[in-house]
């Protein structure tokens, strides 16, 4: 409690409304409010539920890792670094299905790769609905392909505040170079009241840059990024640290969504935008209204992958996990995620074999560990230097 509070009054991004969180959840514990609570989940729900209360800010969220899911790894959702599926439908009609925006050294060319088998499209539909959020760079490259080649554009800027202080610092997104360019192709970007950050971002900036119609539903109103933070006992907190603001607008999103320019329900918003387009749709699933697919996750891992995993388990046995696989400033909850992956694999021994099983929509690669008498499932995120980031499981195969 006292570490969530210190953390909401110095980093949060709105220092008044982080002491308004502080303020009330330390009220809340003098009270007796949170005395009944025994369990760490039940406890971390309550407040986030608290603090949202009072800061009314859907990013922000409080949670256990000690209970994690028993098979984290195999319920992650298919697909490449957030790409789920592309395809060529009837009419010269393009469709990407984006659920996520990984970090860009993986969702770059799994983005490519995509955008390549569209080439040629006269329309251009980009799927949003199912859309969790994920990494602004990766957001403004896939921006990019709708802008004019040879035309730097600034798509999107975070402002961050500095921890402890009320110093304000701004990060700015812009467009880059792409193998190919839908520059003036008609786009359609898909939402549901389940889209969120940065799919709400791909959404607001391609409406305010005028590169596209949002069709669907009001979007979930979140625009805080920010960073997860060890509070203690095993317990993360998602604190936003900043807000994005727009070149154009000078604003956001959060807490009202992106409006859509065609409101209609989530579940007809593919058939309408068909219509529009002059299209008959046989049925409003994507499933129904392609003849082809042109899009499939890489049958390789990216590199240093096996090697990571391979430098986990060798130093395993030490008191400690090793930080020198990390970037030096990484991030207090980078290294608290090095710390839990090593106090998983210490009870293992080495497996006798690690083979690649796929790369997933949350950007991680997964890999099978082969053991004697058992296997297991594990997923390794590194960055673009091939240091650690964070590994999911080991989880039973089924």
């Amino acid at each position: 409690m006292a570490r969530l509070s210190t953390d909401l009054r110095s980093k949060y991004i709105y220092q008044a409304v982080g002491e308004k969180g502080a303020a009330a959840i330390t009220a809340a514990a003098a009270s007796g409010a949170y005395a009944r609570i025994v369990d760490l989940s039940a406890f971390a729900t309550r407040l986030t539920e608290d603090l949202r209360g009072v800061m009314t800010d859907k990013h922000l969220m409080v949670f256990d890792t000690t209970n994690r899911p028993a098979s984290s790894v195999a319920s992650m959702p298919a697909g490449e670094a957030g790409i789920v599926r592309a395809d060529r439908l009837p009419g010269g009609i393009g469709y990407l299905q984006i659920d996520g925006f990984a970090n860009p050294w993986a969702f770059k060319p799994a983005l490519d790769r995509a955008m390549a088998g569209l080439k040629g499209s006269r329309a251009l539909i980009l799927d949003m609905r199912g859309n969790g959020g994920g990494d602004p760079a990766s957001v403004s490259y896939l921006v990019s392909y709708l802008l004019a080649s040879g035309q730097r554009t600034t798509i999107n800027s975070i402002v961050e505040r500095k921890a402890g202080t009320t110093e304000l610092r701004r990060d700015f997104f812009f467009s880059e170079p792409t193998p190919v360019s839908f520059a003036g192709v008609p786009a359609y970007v898909l939402t549901s009241g389940n889209t969120f950050s940065g799919g709400e971002e791909l959404a607001y900036d391609m409406q305010t840059l005028k590169l596209g119609t949002v069709v669907g539903e009001v979007t979930g109103g979140g625009a805080n990024p920010g960073e997860r933070i060890s509070i203690g006992h095993g317990v993360m907190a998602f604190i936003p640290t900043g807000r994005a603001e727009s070149p154009v607008t000078g604003s956001n999103w959060e807490g009202r969504g992106v409006q859509p320019d065609l409101k209609v329900p989530a579940a007809d918003a593919l058939a309408t935008t068909l219509r529009r387009l002059g299209r008959v749709p046989a049925a409003a699933t994507i499933e129904a209204a392609s003849p082809v697919s042109v899009f499939a996750p890489r049958t390789v891992a990216l590199k240093g992958g096996e090697a990571m995993l391979r430098r986990l388990f060798a130093g395993r046995t030490a008191p400690e996990a090793d930080y020198t696989l990390m970037k030096p400033d990484a991030s207090e909850a980078g290294r608290a995620a090095l710390a839990a992956t090593h106090r998983r694999l210490q009870p293992l021994g080495v497996p006798q074999a690690i083979r690649f099983r796929r790369p997933n929509g949350f950007g991680f690669d997964e890999f099978t560990l082969v053991y004697p008498d058992r296997t297991l499932l594990v997923g390794i995120m590194l960055d673009s230097d091939g240091r650690f980031i964070d590994l999911i499981g080991p989880d039973p195969s089924k």
